[in-house]
């Protein structure tokens, strides 16, 4: 974490001023070739240059793994593929000196004096490696590449035939064999080269060449053929590369039900991990079999792969899709709705230990209600539809959330905010606000009914939203105040802000309302991470009503996500007390509907209650509430 506190710590001199200009994209970071992608503790993307890699992790990377072969050799073939051949000669000549696995030492420094124009060098380490241990196929072909590179075709061909004589399923002199014979005679050279290796014993991978070819000619019998027969000469575990081009093949040309029936008995997660696993998940997901790439996907989710996170997340959203599609082909046209009131901080429900923190109300405290879920969308569904959750539905679910809060945390009434259920699907969306009248004949049916209502609606149907807000007396459904702000849809945290001051004083001079100071623990962020705080309120209160009895239906989607979200805002925001008691509070949460994946996040809590302790009585409630959700 050294490396990433200097380099990326707001006060470092490395990251200077923020710049005027527009930061550039991660899109645009990954196509840079100058930059290269790192993870940090917490599972966070960050792009450093190649230059910076070298000088603040690489050398120092190389040094601590100068005794453990494993980590070396993984960390010299990134610096080879990244460009620092000539940076790394000194650690792959201690390899080689070193490595338990003599051939894989010796390839790699001769692939590293190639890649140095050193030709003499690698060719001498080489031929020694052969002369004191033997042939070795790997060796054999890098030898090939130093006569071809010195432009000796003759000598090329022999040695690499014979490289593949020795082992003929090295991908990479595989691969160069049948790109020669096809630079000489096309495509049909190229089968042929495949054949002729094929015939050779102990032979698996130039068979899936040959598969690849029978499919594409719609001779299904023929690949599958040959796919027995590389499943019986390989090795266990089956390699990587033959489930994945097998299922990959498979795949693309319409296999679908064969990829579950030939690759998924041979698949281990912890083995073959992504490249596999990723063709398995497409396969059950479009063959509808959504539970089967659910299992799929959460073995890969548990190995911890922080460059995994994309291509999963993906996943999670395309299966929590799917099933929305086959649950929205039972809508009725009639919806029964509930309705959840909550009191004051949402993450002070529930059973929640920082519920000791509230401050007491008085028996004769006014009583706030706050009703949202109303969004005006520039396109309406002609009827009842389920979706996934967007912008609009869980900003206008966030901002009753963070009113009642602030209500009740910042003045003497009591804040509540009222979200509605439709029972069998989910949280309801209402697409025009409720009259006055209806709104108090709402808020009347609440247990605790209220003095008055405040009803929020979303403007979505133009590129700046509006927020807008009234206050009606429930007594008699009189309109009393109303006010408005304009919020930008990619960042409407400032805009919320805005919003909630205006309420706060309304009900101050219409509401008899009194402020009163905040407690000291109650922070909410500013700037971007305002909005990120309105996202992780609303994604809690998803995971709360999954295990509330009275509510049915609904579905839970994304929950690293989620669990990433709040951590990664935790981290940015360290000694932010409130966001480590929502952080808590929907580990808490979490744990009941999907314990599973807790263990998963171990190491990334302990990392964040070491490297970022809060202060205060907080910290302890915290603690014990961290502990209780992961059991320990």
């Amino acid at each position: 974490m050294s490396f990433f506190r200097k380099m990326f710590d707001e006060k470092s001199p490395e990251r200077g001023p923020a710049s005027a200009t527009a930061s550039p994209s991660s899109a645009d970071l990954a196509n840079d070739p100058n930059m290269i992608r790192v993870y940090d503790g917490y599972g966070r993307e960050l792009f450093i240059t190649k230059q910076q890699w070298k000088g603040y992790v690489l050398l120092g990377n190389l040094e601590t793994a100068r005794d453990n072969p494993e980590q070396l050799y993984g960390m010299l073939v990134g610096a080879l593929n990244d460009g620092f051949a000539a940076d790394i000669i000194p650690y792959a000549e201690h390899l080689w000196r070193t490595d338990p696995i003599p051939s894989r030492g010796a390839a790699i420094l001769g692939i590293v004096y190639m890649n140095a124009n050193r030709l003499d060098d690698a060719e001498g380490v080489l031929n020694d490696f052969i002369g004191t241990h033997g042939e070795d196929g790997v060796v054999l072909t890098n030898l090939a590449k130093v006569h071809s590179r010195r432009l000796d075709s003759a000598r090329t061909d022999s040695i690499l035939w014979h490289a593949l004589e020795v082992d003929p399923n090295q991908d990479n002199g595989l691969d160069w064999y049948a790109a020669i014979q096809r630079d000489r005679g096309g495509e049909p050279s190229a089968l042929d080269a495949f054949r002729r290796v094929a015939a050779l014993p102990r032979s698996w991978r130039a068979q899936l060449w040959l598969a690849r070819d029978a499919l594409q000619g719609k001779d299904f019998p023929a690949a599958e053929s040959l796919y027995t027969e590389a499943l019986g000469r390989s090795e266990r575990p089956v390699p990587t590369d033959l489930l994945m081009q097998m299922s990959g093949d498979l795949g693309n040309n319409g296999y679908l039900a064969e990829i579950i029936g030939l690759v998924e008995p041979y698949f281990d997660p912890a083995f073959h991990g992504l490249q596999v696993g990723n063709n398995l998940i497409k396969a059950n997901y479009d063959l509808g079999q959504l539970d089967a790439a659910r299992r799929i996907l959460g073995q890969l989710y548990a190995q911890k792969r922080h460059d995994w996170q994309r291509t999963l997340s993906y996943w999670d959203t395309e299966l929590a899709k799917a099933g929305i599609s086959k649950r929205a082909e039972t809508v009725p046209e009639e919806l029964s709705v509930s309705l959840i009131s909550i009191e004051g901080p949402l993450w002070t429900r529930d059973g929640s230990p920082f519920a000791a923190l509230l401050p007491l109300k008085r028996p004769n405290a006014q009583h706030i209600a706050v009703l949202g879920s109303i969004a005006v969308l520039a396109q309406v569904p002609e009827r009842p539809a389920i979706q996934l959750s967007d912008g609009p539905g869980r900003l206008s679910r966030a901002v009753p959330l963070i009113l009642a809060e602030k209500i009740h945390l910042t003045t003497d009434a009591a804040g509540f905010a009222l979200i509605p259920w439709a029972q069998n699907q989910g949280f309801a969306l209402f697409g025009r606000p409720y009259a006055d009248q209806a709104l108090c004949d709402l808020g009347g049916k609440n247990e605790k009914a209220p003095d008055f209502m405040v009803a929020v609606t979303l403007d979505a149907t133009q590129s700046l939203w509006k927020l807008a807000l009234r206050l009606v007396r429930r007594e008699d459904g009189h309109r009393i105040a109303e006010a408005q702000v304009e919020a930008a849809s990619e960042n409407p945290g400032p805009a919320v802000e805005r919003l909630a001051a205006k309420l706060l004083k309304l009900l101050a001079k219409h509401a008899s309302v009194r402020a009163y100071p905040a407690p000291t623990w109650y922070q909410i962020p500013v700037g971007n991470d305002s909005s990120d705080y309105l996202l992780r309120l609303e994604q809690q209160l998803a995971v709360a009503c999954m295990h509330l009895d009275f509510l049915k239906g609904g579905g839970l989607s994304g929950e690293r996500e989620l669990l990433d979200g709040i951590l990664h805002l935790c981290v940015r925001q360290p000694t932010n007390q409130t966001i480590r008691m929502i952080f808590a509070q929907t580990l808490r949460q979490i744990q009941k509907v999907r314990s599973e994946i807790l263990p998963e996040y171990r190491e990334k809590i302990d990392l964040l209650q070491g490297d970022h302790p809060i202060a205060g009585d907080v910290a302890q409630l915290v603690e014990n509430a961290i502990t209780e959700a992961l059991g320990s």
